[in-house]
């Protein structure tokens, strides 16, 4: 599924997994989203790249498989619109509980994932609706692969002061001192209550990346042995791609019958 706005930024999305593929903003060539050369499609598959929507569960933390289901299921077009007057091109996908879905999470829901361009933006929002009669639980993120240059000359900025768990350190929690954090290596790191607005550098260009509704961040790359231990990685992608991602993982979202949360991310590149 593909959209754009007046202004010609474009965006590409799988209905497998409500996965945003491919994001250029108006005047620019290069996507900004990565993904990997040996990435398997199709349905049930998760997709090495992009922007995986994680829900009901981020990561191992839980007793569903790494990241939750709806990454794998198939997403149903509510609406879509662009190039308008508005000059924004915007998805709006539904995913529903069914059988397959309360095999493994047994609760009933409505989830909506609205995608839109325009300039030099990229917004993803997530709601979840509970539609059972009784309270439910969740974690959740967006999960961007961003396209760089170098994985290893870019910098984030904007973490300093925060706690983070370090999952290549056996879950270490201490506190972020640095106010540029350079990638320099593989790193698996959540920043518990992040700031709303962080950045990466990246060369030349920037990426301006603001949260609502998500307290948390996450900073991911695989590193070269990460890669190979992975069939959906190729070789060398590790300088391809940098994850941060907008997330809700310490403190879970508990919502009672009827009551919804929303979650957004938005990236603008310069």
């Amino acid at each position: 599924m593909h959209i754009a706005s007046a202004d010609g930024a474009r965006a590409s999305i799988a209905l497998d997994g409500g996965h945003v593929m491919s994001w250029m903003p108006a005047g620019e060539t290069d996507d900004r989203l990565f993904v990997s050369a040996r990435s398997r499609f199709g349905a049930g598959e998760a997709i090495r790249g992009g922007i995986p929507v994680v829900f009901p569960q981020f990561g191992p933390f839980g007793d569903l498989p790494q990241h939750g289901f709806a990454r794998r299921c198939r997403w149903t077009i509510e609406d879509v619109s662009g190039p308008t007057l508005s000059a924004v091109g915007r998805l709006r996908l539904r995913l529903n509980d069914d059988a397959t879905t309360q095999a493994q999470w047994p609760h009933a829901f409505v989830a909506k994932l609205i995608v839109g361009v325009t300039a030099n933006s990229l917004t993803v929002a997530l709601t979840v609706k509970n539609t059972d009669a009784a309270p439910f639980s969740f974690t959740a993120a967006f999960h961007p692969y961003f396209a760089v240059r170098d994985a290893f000359a870019t910098r984030v900025e904007g973490l300093a002061g925060c706690r983070v768990r370090d999952s290549l350190h056996d879950g270490l929690v201490t506190e972020e001192t640095a106010s540029v954090l350079d990638i320099v290596g593989p790193l698996d790191r959540i920043y518990y209550d992040a700031p709303d607005r962080l950045f990466i550098r990246d060369g030349d260009r920037s990426m301006a990346i603001e949260k609502v509704g998500f307290p948390d961040a996450v900073v991911w790359n695989p590193g070269a042995e990460g890669v190979r231990a992975r069939t959906d990685f190729a070789e060398g992608e590790e300088r391809l791609m940098l994850c941060v991602e907008a997330a809700v993982i310490q403190q879970p979202i508990t919502l009672v019958p009827g009551e919804s949360w929303t979650g957004l991310q938005i990236m603008r590149a310069s």
